[in-house]
């Protein structure tokens, strides 16, 4: 099915955030400061649907599967 979000953030940040993942991702602008980003079934398979989610937690980011905005997780180093 993939994954379908909407990322309050800048693009560099977003890409940054997906690293390699970026090329297999279609993002685009919605609004000022707003992406929408979709990842295809096939790169949730190969990369690893708990990787990707792992990997876009610190931005904001609204799933439109779930209907709820879901606010950065922060990494705490110690």
């Amino acid at each position: 099915m993939g994954l379908q979000l909407i990322i309050k953030a800048e693009r560099s940040k977003i890409e940054k955030a997906l690293g390699l993942l970026t090329s297999e991702c279609e993002i685009f602008p919605i609004a000022e400061g707003l992406f929408g980003i979709s990842i295809s079934e096939r790169s949730l398979s190969s990369a690893g649907e708990a990787a990707i989610l792992k990997k876009i937690e610190p931005l904001t980011r609204f799933d439109l599967w779930q209907g709820a905005w879901q606010e950065p997780r922060r990494r705490w180093l110690w």
